[in-house]
């Protein structure tokens, strides 16, 4: 029987095999002790042993990877030779080889599992934890001289399914014989995630126990653009997806063969297309895809590579390398999005507080102002990164007028500051918001003075427009992008930015959906920013089509009253027009 499981996109692509379930890479040690202070010696050469190995591995993997990968993700595996470096781990291990006489493979693993334990609890550290656990697994077979299972050599075509997978692992995979792999939990930015899109390898996690239900051999399809794993699948749903995966692949040649030239209407409207990106290495996917700049630089993937709170200079590298690497597009930097599912933890021990409702609480510009010198050092570096490019800075979580004013303040403060110490910067960076509070997306004329951008973000407007929780899985079917409500709303926002002549983009995942992208253009959205994959073809949507047959579907689509005719209008216009 034909059984759908929705997760988590994170690579697109369509895989169709049997499954092959990976069981867990490394069971817990039992606590081994040693018999004799006189081997203490060699228990230790074993361990030092085991790091050099283990250094060396990864370079190796590192080198192969990057040849035939389509993005930098070399820090990736930069960062697992440093923790491996690292000075206070090593004396750790060697701490409980020499004081407690633990074996080499009881002290790394006791001396890991509590610093994984530490890290546990907050969300947003997953990748830290999963990079850790990695690690822990490569010094433990080096040591017990066992291998990886041979994901590098199946010797037949499957899908893998695991409850998690490392980015070594997914690093490591035969791409002739991996079809896809599902996991039951992660998410978009992780490790794992980001290496799996390098390689083009189409990825779904999030799919909760599935590694314990599914048997070895059961034929499987999975759609890493939709996030679903169909179980079982009907001869006809077979080959509906045969044909999309062929399809998919001759499209995807296309596009990378088109994808330098510029998003134009068949009646002669310039549309710009630039890219989402989180990390500062994603910004050659940008340059690659021939984006039009980047209309949305997450940046809280900084805590996620810093022990504590960074400093300003932590922040300044990042940004100044990003703005660098753009070559003269545009950059667009949004401060904070801290709090709600990113939880980070501080040099001093602090925690954010655990709120019953943390989506409605305080994250993003809320938690910067009630961290004014965690939002100043943002500041200072944003403004700094300006003289060495466009550079804008976009206020996340806007629900007032009054906070966007205080934001202006602050900024203005600061360059000053900065002019006085003979640091370099632009006093005429632009300030934006996202649009995606439902008291700002109402009053957007209160705005227009104010602000020299707008940006709607769709992931959180719907889920406030619509009081449905997009983490929630109980509620995930009524997180509905075609809503009427989220349509008529999108639509007063960008007659709102017109009326008071502020350029107006979106960058949530709307505006990389091929349905949408019609829709959106006939609605008088010009500025598109989407995720770097997305861009080829989102630009290919608009040189295809003409402004007046978008109006027409807009047009449409306002028409109707139900989500459900919503879709089927656009998928039918999506059919129709390409």
């Amino acid at each position: 029987m034909e059984t759908i499981i929705r997760g988590i996109p994170v690579s697109q692509g369509v895989a169709i095999g049997p499954v092959y379930v990976l069981g867990s890479v490394e069971s817990k040690l039992p606590p081994s002790y040693l018999s004799d202070e006189e081997l203490i010696p060699g228990e230790v050469d074993r361990f030092q042993q085991a790091v050099a190995k283990a250094q060396a591995e990864i370079t190796k993997l590192k080198s192969s990877v990057q040849a035939d990968a389509r993005q930098d993700v070399g820090p990736i595996f930069d960062a697992h030779i440093l923790i491996l470096s690292d000075p206070s781990l090593n004396s750790e291990v060697l701490r409980r080889i020499q004081r407690n006489r633990m074996t080499a493979e009881y002290a790394v693993q006791c001396t890991i599992g509590e610093y994984v334990r530490g890290l546990k609890g907050k969300p947003f550290l997953n990748p830290r934890i999963n990079d850790m656990q990695d690690i822990e697994r490569r010094l433990l077979r080096a040591i017990l001289g066992r291998q990886y299972e041979e994901l590098h050599s199946l010797g037949r075509e499957v899908v893998i399914i695991a409850h998690d997978l490392t980015p070594s692992q997914t690093a490591d995979m035969d791409r002739d014989h991996i079809l896809g792999f599902a996991t039951d939990i992660g998410g978009t930015t992780g490790h794992t995630a980001i290496v799996a899109r390098a390689r083009e390898i189409p990825a779904v996690v999030g799919l909760g126990n599935i590694s314990d239900t599914i048997q070895s051999g059961t034929e499987v399809i999975l759609d890493g653009s939709r996030g679903l794993l169909i179980i079982s699948p009907q001869e006809s749903t077979r080959a509906a997806y045969e044909k999309m995966r062929a399809d998919f692949r001759r499209f995807g040649a296309e596009l990378l063969s088109e994808s330098g030239r510029p998003a134009v209407t068949l009646d002669g409207c310039r549309v710009h297309v630039q890219g989402n990106i989180e990390f500062p290495q994603e910004t050659e996917s940008i340059v690659r895809n021939s984006a039009d700049g980047i209309g949305l630089y997450r940046t809280e993937f900084i805590y996620l590579e810093n022990e504590g709170e960074p400093d300003e200079e932590t922040h300044f590298s990042s940004y100044s390398r990003v703005v660098k690497a753009a070559a003269g597009r545009p950059v667009t930097i949004r401060t904070l999005d801290l709090g709600y599912d990113k939880a980070f933890h501080l040099q001093d021990g602090e925690n954010f507080t655990l709120e019953k409702n943390p989506g409605l609480g305080c994250r993003a510009i809320r938690y910067c102002f009630a961290n004014p010198d965690l939002f100043r050092n943002q500041i200072r570096a944003i403004c700094r990164a300006s003289a060495f490019g466009e550079v804008k800075m976009l206020i996340p979580m806007v629900s007032s007028r009054d906070e966007v004013q205080k934001v202006i303040r602050l900024v203005k403060s600061v360059q000053e500051r900065l002019s006085d110490e003979g640091v370099a910067c632009d006093p005429d960076m632009q300030i934006g918001i996202m649009v995606e509070v439902p008291s700002v997306a109402l009053t957007l004329d209160h705005f227009c003075d104010i602000c020299d951008f707008f940006s709607i973000g769709t992931n959180d407007l719907i889920q406030y427009l619509l009081a449905v929780d997009r983490a929630n899985e109980q509620v995930a079917q009524l997180y509905r992008p075609e809503h009427p409500s989220v349509l008529r709303t999108i639509k007063n926002i960008i007659d709102s930015a017109q009326a008071g002549n502020v350029p107006v983009s979106m960058c949530g995942e709307m505006a990389g959906d091929p349905m949408f992208v019609l829709f959106l253009l006939g609605l008088g959205l010009r500025n598109f920013s989407v995720s770097p994959p997305q861009i080829p073809e989102v630009k290919k949507i608009i040189r295809t089509s003409s402004l007046e047959s978008a109006r027409k579907v807009a047009d449409s689509v306002m028409s109707l009253s139900s989500a459900r005719d919503v879709r089927n209008c656009l998928r039918g216009a999506a059919a129709k027009y390409f």
